[in-house]
C-alpha cells in the first residue's frame, strides 16, 4: 500500500526553506505577575521558594520566584506567538542546554529572542530546525536553551534531500 502524499503547507504558514539561518526573531515582552507565579507553582511546582512567602524570604532569593518550569512555559508561549504559530511546525523533537540563569520575580518584564541556527532536510516533506532561545528580565538573562523542531517543507521538495534521522522514533 502506497503512503499518502504529505499534507500541503498552508499558504499562511512559513515552510522550512524560508527560515533563514542566522535569523533572529523578537519574542516581544510579557509581564509576570505575582498571582501567576503562585498559581503556576501551586499546581505544578509547589516548592516553598515558589509558594510560601515566609520560607522564600529566608531563602537565597529573598522572595517568592517563578518556577523554572514556569519560566520555560513563558518561553514556549512567546515562541508560539511570534514564531512557531506562524511556521509549518510538525512537532518538537529535542530540548537541550536548558539553563536557568537568574530568578524571575513578580513584576518582571520578560523579553526574548529566538535565533535560527540550522535548517536540515530530514525527509522530502520536513526539515529539522535548530533554534537557540534567550529570555531576559531587564538586562539579565533568565533562560537560555537550544531546541529542535520539525518544520514542513514545500511539497515540491526534491526527494534526493532525504536523509535518515538515526535518533527518530515513531512516525515523525
Amino acid at each position: 500500500m502506497a503512503r499518502p502524499d504529505p499534507p500541503r503547507v498552508p499558504e499562511h504558514l512559513v515552510p522550512a526553506e524560508d527560515l533563514g539561518v542566522g535569523s533572529v526573531i523578537d519574542l516581544g515582552t510579557y509581564v509576570v505577575s505575582r498571582e501567576e507565579i503562585l498559581d503556576f507553582a501551586t499546581q505544578w511546582d509547589p516548592l516553598p521558594i515558589h509558594v510560601d512567602d515566609e520560607a522564600a524570604a529566608s531563602g537565597p532569593f529573598g522572595e517568592v520566584i517563578a518556577s523554572g518550569l514556569h519560566t520555560l512555559s513563558l518561553f514556549q508561549r512567546l515562541t508560539v506567538e511570534r514564531a512557531f504559530g506562524r511556521w509549518a511546525v510538525v512537532a518538537g523533537r529535542e530540548l537541550r542546554q536548558v539553563r536557568f540563569r537568574a530568578p524571575v520575580r513578580a513584576g518582571a518584564i520578560i523579553s526574548g529572542t529566538l535565533t535560527v541556527e540550522a535548517v536540515e532536510p530530514t525527509r522530502p516533506d520536513r526539515s529539522l530546525v535548530t533554534v537557540a532561545g534567550v529570555l531576559r528580565a531587564g538586562d539579565a538573562e533568565v533562560l537560555t536553551l537550544v531546541l529542535d523542531v520539525y518544520v514542513r517543507r514545500r511539497n515540491n521538495a526534491p526527494s534526493e534531500t532525504r536523509r535518515p534521522d538515526p535518533t527518530r522514533s515513531g512516525p515523525l
